[in-house]
């Protein structure tokens, strides 16, 4: 249930954000880690948890994690290789976010095709991986803002 509340909660925070124009550099970073940190934890929840009999497959859930540390590194090192970063969210991220915590909650709920959730989650986990890793070299080449 509290898995449910915060991803409802966060859903409506950037509708309401979007909406009435409510951005911040601070929220612009702050949402995608909180983000991270939910998936994180849910993620890592489940696979060490042995009450869901449901469960992605482990190299399911290392290419999640893999995904969000490569993300955190490469903003690293931009950061430390140009003293700037640039973060914009885009469509592929927002949808690889929205299905991976729909994958917790269909095992949270032990809805018995959760292993489709979870497939199309991995295939939009590693296009984002790509797409993200893409935009980092553009941006420390210096050929694009994000």
């Amino acid at each position: 249930m509290v898995f449910l509340v915060a991803a409802a909660t966060d859903a409506l925070d950037g509708i309401l954000a979007r909406r009435f124009h409510w951005k911040t550099r601070l929220g612009t970073f702050l949402d995608p880690f909180a983000d991270k940190l939910l998936l994180l934890c849910g993620f890592l929840g489940i696979a060490s948890s042995q009450a869901f009999l449901l469960k992605p497959p482990v190299w399911a859930i290392v290419i999640i994690v893999f995904r969000d540390l490569l993300i955190i590194a490469g903003l690293m090192i931009i950061f430390f290789t140009t003293g700037k970063v640039a973060v914009k969210p885009n469509f592929l991220g927002k949808a690889t976010t929205f299905f991976q915590m729909l994958t917790i909650g269909v095992i949270l709920i032990e809805w018995n095709y959760s292993f489709l959730v979870w497939n199309l989650t991995i295939a939009f986990t590693i296009s984002s991986a790509f797409v993200y890793t893409l935009r980092g070299i553009r941006q420390l080449n210096g050929k694009s803002k994000a």
